[in-house]
C-alpha cells in the first residue's frame, strides 16, 4: 500500500471532516483547529517545478507556489487575512501533492477555495468548500457585529 494516501488521509482525519460536494470536497473544521485542504495531481506528476495557485473566493491570494518560490520566502502578493497562516507540504511535490495546511482558522476562513494548475494547458483548478464551525466562548470585548445592545441603549 502506498503511504501517500494513508498520510493524506491521517491529515485530513486530524484536521476536520472530508465528504464530496458537487466537483469538490467539502473540509469542515472546529474554529481555532488547523484545516488541510487537499489537491493532488491524479497522474502525480512532480510539481516541484511547477506553478499552483490557491484563491479564496476567486479572488483572495491564500498561497502560491512558483518552482520553489512562495508566500512564506520572499513572493509577494498574499492576503493578510493568511499571512504566517498557511503552509504547504514540500516533501510531497514529488508525488503531485499541492494541498495547504491553515492553522488556527477563524470563522473569517470558511469560503470556497480553489486549487489553480494554470499551465499547462488545459488549465486544471480543484474546488474545496472550507467550513469553520463557531466554537462557544466568551467574547466579550470582541467588537461583533449585531451584537445584543447594551444596557440602556436602544435600537430601532
Amino acid at each position: 500500500m502506498e503511504l501517500l494516501p494513508l498520510v493524506c488521509l491521517c491529515l485530513l482525519s486530524c484536521s476536520g471532516e472530508t465528504s464530496a460536494a458537487g466537483d469538490g470536497v467539502k473540509v469542515v473544521v472546529k474554529e481555532d483547529d488547523d484545516a488541510v485542504l487537499p489537491c493532488s495531481l491524479s497522474n502525480k506528476e512532480d510539481i516541484t517545478g511547477k506553478l499552483f495557485d490557491w484563491k479564496k473566493d476567486g479572488q483572495k491570494e491564500v498561497f502560491m507556489y512558483d518552482s520553489g518560490i512562495h508566500y512564506n520566502n520572499g513572493l509577494s502578493g498574499q492576503d493578510e487575512q493568511f499571512k504566517g497562516r498557511v503552509s504547504h507540504f514540500q516533501d510531497q511535490l514529488k508525488n503531485g501533492d499541492a494541498s495547504i495546511k491553515i492553522t488556527k482558522t477563524k470563522m473569517a476562513d470558511s469560503g470556497n477555495y480553489s486549487c489553480i494548475f494554470p499551465r499547462p494547458e488545459p488549465r486544471q483548478t480543484f474546488n474545496i468548500e472550507l467550513v469553520v464551525g463557531q466554537v462557544l466562548r466568551d467574547r466579550t470585548g470582541e467588537n461583533i457585529t449585531g451584537a445584543a445592545p447594551e444596557p440602556g441603549e436602544i435600537l430601532f
